[in-house]
């Protein structure tokens, strides 16, 4: 898949999945700035979060 491509569904997925997720808005709430707390749970217990890191992978290559 071509960078594009991947940064494109990437933020397709972002658009459609995380944009107003209310697990990420309580995370938040509850965590005020504490941005490691939500991204433990984005990337490693949140199905999309997961799939958007492996599709960052891809950029690495």
């Amino acid at each position: 898949m071509k960078r594009f491509n991947v940064l494109n569904e990437i933020n397709l997925l972002m658009d459609r999945k995380c944009n107003g997720c209310k697990t990420h808005y309580e995370l938040a709430k509850q965590h005020g700035s504490n941005f490691s707390k939500i991204d433990n749970h984005c990337n490693k217990q949140c199905n999309v979060g997961k799939e958007i890191q492996e599709l960052g992978k891809q950029l690495t290559k």
